[in-house]
């Protein structure tokens, strides 16, 4: 097994155990050793051709199936991703609530509300709501939340974060308040939490999976840093780095590759020292730029340690796990990721000890 292949986050095609494309998908994860998989409810690709072919966007959701048809097929999905890909595989899902859900009423499954939502509801309630959250993963065997997301309300202008309800205030305090309930409850039900989007996307201008966003004239650093100050201690939480470009930062290289970003500002500056994340590199911000092999390296070789493919958002046909496995592995034997084997174990480390702040080490 390409020990490397445990550094990707990848995704599946494919609902029902025994289906042949997503039999050969797991077949493809389990060569190339990945380390986790991301569940979607909907199928980007099909979405798409349902769309361009006049289907009504609501019945084109519905009839566009990723993965998750109901509570029962989802069950049955995550036992048999367990019995392919080991049970310590992360089963990894975005389920932030409101408008960036994959477990919704419409398939069955217990509404969550979005970040504006739970902001204003009180403190109780928000316990409640974010434990009812954190069990409904757990029940189904999810153990890895991309959420939550802690990125400031700028208001509408933003497309991606502030228009759609994601962020919980344009203070980075109640930001923060909110953000550790949601993470004790997740950490409570043994769900690891997910801290989005590095260095701060409520203030970008543009959606980052349609192409380059550029925060330099936008970014305010000190607001919006100051929810990761505030929870980089907090155990059980991996850290999400943005497709974000910022030319004071780093004057080629968006965010998510950046070592200047991780390394520097995320690492030293704010002092995480637990998992770092990419944003999906099949997002057109970075997939405009780079082949997915190179940006599996460049970003693990800037300092990430868990590299999403969710390889929704694309026609390709070839799951991209294996080539991605040996991509790294290559630049972890070549040098172009500095300390090979060293830091390829310090990765590995640090997605073990998530697995033990949570409780679910196997």
């Amino acid at each position: 097994m390409n020990r490397a292949g445990r550094l990707l986050c990848v995704g599946l095609r494919g609902a029902e155990p025994g289906a042949d494309l997503l039999e050969a998908d797991l077949e493809a994860c389990r060569r190339a050793g990945v380390g986790g998989v991301i569940l979607f409810d909907v199928d980007v690709p099909t979405l798409r051709r349902l769309e361009r072919q006049g289907v009504d966007p609501e019945d084109a959701r519905r009839r566009a199936v990723r993965n998750i048809l109901d509570p029962d097929q989802l069950g049955r999905l995550v036992v048999r991703i367990r019995e392919v890909l080991g049970e310590d595989v992360f089963v990894a899902i975005d389920q932030e609530g409101g408008q960036v859900a994959r477990l919704t009423s419409r398939r069955g499954f217990r509404d969550d509300p979005s970040a504006s939502e739970f902001a204003a509801l009180e403190e109780e309630r928000r316990r409640q709501s974010a434990t009812n959250q954190a069990e409904q993963l757990a029940r189904f065997g999810i153990d890895l939340n991309f959420a939550p997301c802690v990125d400031l309300d700028f208001g509408e202008a933003n497309p991606i974060i502030g228009r759609l309800g994601r962020a919980y205030a344009a203070d980075p305090a109640e930001v923060a308040a909110c953000a550790r309930i949601s993470i004790a409850a997740h950490r409570m039900a043994g769900v690891a939490s997910c801290l989005k989007h590095f260095p701060g996307h409520g203030s970008s201008r543009a959606d980052s999976h349609l192409g380059a966003v550029d925060i330099t004239g936008t970014w305010d650093r000190d607001r919006e840093l100051a929810p990761y100050r505030d929870l980089a201690t907090e155990e059980g939480v991996a850290v999400m780095v943005a497709h974000v470009a910022h030319r004071g930062l780093d004057a080629e290289l968006p965010a998510s590759l950046s070592p200047v970003v991780i390394g520097d500002l995320l690492r030293a500056d704010i002092g995480f020292n637990g998992v770092v994340v990419t944003d999906s590199i099949d997002m057109r911000a970075v997939a405009d730029l780079h082949d997915p092999g190179e940006a599996a390296v460049q970003a693990v070789r800037a300092g990430a340690d868990f590299v999403i493919d969710g390889f929704n958002l694309d026609d390709r046909t070839e799951h991209p796990a294996p080539a991605l496995a040996a991509a790294l592995a290559e630049g972890l034997g070549d040098g172009r990721i500095a300390g090979g084997a060293h830091r390829l174990e310090e990765s590995l480390e640090r997605l073990a000890l998530l697995r033990r702040q949570i409780g679910t080490d196997r």
